[in-house]
């Protein structure tokens, strides 16, 4: 008993000196006073509730009722737990490593998911752990595609080109670079790829209609206040706008091989609650593209977001 109250303290102690650290920028010694408090707290809360006689339940017994259990049966905890023994009796066991980085990925663990994908890669290299790696990494850098996170995802791609995950984040890659065509070619590839009733094919048509369709080159277009010099110097703002979808409207009926460029001005005659040229400007798209169905797959998905389907004419 004195000896695991000896162990409790000296770790209660360990604690509070780690707590208590930032607080020295407050002056030495209300450092020093609270952590004494809080190892005094922690300790005295031990004291209360602890059970150092209790029989503790042997880690091998644990381990075994684990390994022999309904997977369904556990809690997260214990599956976890699991998946970290069958990865120790196996270094090689990619599945086990791959479901416990995307668990750790998944509760914010991101680090040492990504270094069990890297280590199963060394194992085996595959689309889904290479996808896996480039999701952790793009969760780590808070949805920034970053090098290695467009490394990860090319590799995917390469290895499984059917797989959409990888290959919608490829396409977002290419629409931050400035490049709506290699975007549109990407997206428009994989939508091809998926059956109609797959959840991502819907969820990547609506995505990439919604980036499509934002204005491209134009005032506002880098995320800018549009038209913010014109509005300064006293233009006429409404006919200045009216000017420039006259203008794409124009481009595109001498080039009309853009899908981007019908989705944009499709969302700037809705903006201008111009709701029938909005309609005709998707149908024309929808003409222009027919019997290409990733390309009629982001038509569709704009006409719903922007509320412009044929039933609602």
């Amino acid at each position: 008993m004195i000896g695991v109250v000896a162990i409790s303290g000296l770790i209660a102690i360990l604690a509070a000196i780690y707590v208590a650290t930032p607080l020295a920028r407050g002056g030495r010694i209300a450092a020093l006073v609270c952590a004494g408090l809080i190892a005094v707290g922690a300790l005295g809360v031990y004291l209360v509730n602890g059970e150092p006689d209790a029989p503790g339940q042997p880690y091998s017994a644990m381990i075994e009722r684990l390994r022999t259990a309904d997977p369904m049966s556990l809690s997260a905890i214990e599956q976890e737990e699991r998946l970290r023994d069958a990865i120790r009796n196996d270094p090689q066991d990619i599945q086990a490593m791959a479901l416990l980085g995307r668990y750790l990925s998944q509760t914010g663990r991101e680090l040492e998911a990504i270094a069990l994908f890297e280590r199963a890669l060394r194992v085996e290299e595959t689309a889904r752990t290479y996808s896996d790696l480039g999701q952790a990494l793009l969760n780590l850098n808070e949805g920034s595609l970053t090098p290695q996170a467009r490394t990860a995802f090319g590799e995917a791609n390469r290895l499984d080109p059917s797989m959409p995950e990888p290959a919608f984040f490829l396409g977002v890659a290419a629409f931050e670079d400035g490049d709506r065509s290699e975007a549109t070619r990407i997206w428009t590839d994989i939508l091809e790829r998926l059956e109609d009733d797959d959840p991502f094919r819907q969820a990547i048509a609506a995505r990439a209609g919604d980036l499509l369709s934002r204005p491209s080159g134009g005032p506002g277009s880098d995320g800018a206040a549009p038209f913010a010099e014109a509005a300064a110097s006293g233009a006429d703002m409404d006919a200045l706008v009216g000017s420039m979808i006259d203008g794409l409207q124009a481009r595109l009926e001498a080039d009309p091989d853009d899908l981007s460029g019908w989705l944009s001005l499709a969302r700037a005659r809705r903006m201008q609650d111009q709701p029938d040229q909005a309609r005709a400007a998707l149908e024309a798209a929808q003409s222009q593209f027919a019997g290409q169905p990733g390309e009629t797959a982001i038509i569709a998905a704009v006409a719903r977001a922007l509320q412009l389907e044929e039933s609602d004419a």
